[in-house]
């Protein structure tokens, strides 16, 4: 991962902030790396974090530079060396790493048992103003495509008890269960070859309410007849502008994908697209016209991020709440 602001590193590292068990990354490129941490909540240095998880850190680098070489050419395959390896054989080793097109990732990232999860947001975070903690009304089952937890911790603020699920999980599995809802959560990689969650997607369909975020929008857009395609160089980072088309209010986005819904490939009798990206138009938002399904491309739950969208937690109870009245 390579990341564009120059000083990263003095915010240091904690538990609650953490997104998953480990840091998801195989090497960090950054401009100036802080071996200081300053801030209040700190526990420990972001190197001593990244060095516990062995995560390699190269920094001095122009990031911005190389940033605006990959949105000139599109995303590379990269590698990290200390050995001694001259340039040559440092690109043929990274030309011979596998693509990201075609790789079915989510079993690498996903749980391997269910679990539940009732941890809400950290007291030191700014609460939903529609916050229901202990007021439990809703059982949710969350499929774990690479979830991150921030997106468990605002729908139990938001009254749901959530029990999380391996990628594999059947849809009859999922319904022994008695949800009132099912959430299909972010992960990496090409969603095209995750065809065994597709099928159980499609299983789910009008026999619960879902709602879909990032990946789980993309497998949602697959289970409703439609394609998915590569991004040249993906949308990374806060601060995308994407705009409600029901309401035409803008929201300011967090997003982290490489791959995007063809809105003109889905059925347009059955799906409506209720978001778009305002710096390439492409798809950020759908809903089913009949059936309690919607889903967004971008990160609703923002950690860390601009807070714009987190009305989606809301609404997708309010989803739940009607279908149990129907």
């Amino acid at each position: 991962m390579c990341l564009t602001y120059p000083h990263i590193g003095n915010v240091g590292a904690n538990l609650e902030d953490q997104e998953s068990d480990h840091p998801q990354i195989e090497g960090l490129v950054v401009r100036e790396f802080s071996s200081l941490a300053s801030n209040w909540r700190s526990l420990q240095t972001a190197q001593a974090y990244l060095e516990h998880h062995g995560i390699p850190v190269v920094w001095d680098v122009d990031t911005r530079a190389l940033v605006r070489h990959i949105r000139s050419v599109g995303a590379l395959r990269g590698v990290l060396a200390t050995d001694g390896s001259s340039p040559e054989a440092l690109v043929a080793e990274a030309r011979a790493l596998p693509p990201m097109a075609g790789r079915e990732l989510v079993t690498r990232v996903s749980c391997r048992e269910p679990y539940v999860w009732t941890e809400g947001l950290p007291r030191s975070v700014e609460r939903p103003a529609a916050s229901a903690v202990g007021e439990t009304r809703f059982r949710v089952v969350a499929y774990d495509f690479g979830i991150k937890r921030n997106i468990l911790r605002l729908l139990v603020e938001n009254g749901c008890a959530v029990t999380v699920v391996p990628a594999r999980t059947s849809a009859e599995d999922v319904l022994a269960l008695k949800p009132d809802g099912v959430f299909l959560s972010n992960g990496p990689g090409d969603p095209e070859p995750v065809e065994f969650a597709v099928r159980e997607i499609r299983r789910l369909l009008g026999r619960v309410p879902m709602f879909g975020i990032c990946l789980g929008h993309q497998l949602l857009g697959l289970a409703l007849g439609g394609r998915t395609f590569k991004l040249k160089f993906g949308h990374h980072g806060s601060n995308h502008p994407v705009k409600n088309l029901e309401t035409g209010r803008i929201e300011i986005t967090a997003q982290n994908h490489g791959f995007a819904v063809d809105p003109d490939s889905l059925p347009a009798s059955e799906v409506v697209i209720t978001h778009t990206n305002l710096n390439d138009g492409t798809n950020e938002g759908m809903r089913h016209r009949s059936l309690p399904v919607f889903s967004v491309q971008y990160h609703p739950e923002a950690s860390p991020g601009p807070h714009d969208a987190r009305y989606l937690f809301g609404r997708f109870v309010e989803l739940m709440s009607e279908f149990r009245r129907s």
